[in-house]
């Protein structure tokens, strides 16, 4: 591992939904930041390393934000990742909207719907690395 700390969010947006259109990826990536700041906003137990690698992540922009990534996933691979992810002690969740937009011919509905997915780390992180290294950047 390199001395040198890389803040990354990846945003691990499903590409399995035909539905999911630019419009509404870019919604769901927006829920997904704001899904991991808040995760970290309740989170009162997080290690002082986290913490700080947070900060390091919000102070690379005089807007608040750092380094953002949006990788293609299926469902089961943003389960599992993100599983994993928490597992490993990393910031992590998946994003439930509870409204999903679906229209079908004239007709509208909203469906509850699991989206997308956040995690948190140092991009030069070993572990962290690895576990989305085989994933491709979301078209």
């Amino acid at each position: 591992m390199t001395n040198t700390q890389f803040p990354v969010l990846y945003i691990l947006m499903r590409d399995d939904l035909e539905s999911m259109n630019a419009g509404k990826g870019m919604a769901q990536a927006s829920h997904a930041s704001n899904a991991f700041l808040h995760t970290v906003n309740q989170n009162t137990a997080l290690a002082a390393t986290t913490v700080s690698l947070v900060q390091k992540w919000k102070d690379e922009t005089e807007q608040g934000f750092g380094t953002a990534i949006v990788l293609a996933v299926n469902e089961s691979e943003m389960r599992i990742k993100t599983e994993i992810a928490i597992t490993l002690g990393f910031v992590a969740g998946i994003v439930h909207d509870p409204g999903y937009p679906i229209r079908d011919g004239e007709a509208h509905h909203e469906i509850p719907l699991d989206t997308c997915a956040f995690a948190f780390g140092d991009r030069n992180d070993d572990i962290f690395r690895y576990l989305f290294s085989d994933l491709d950047l979301h078209a």
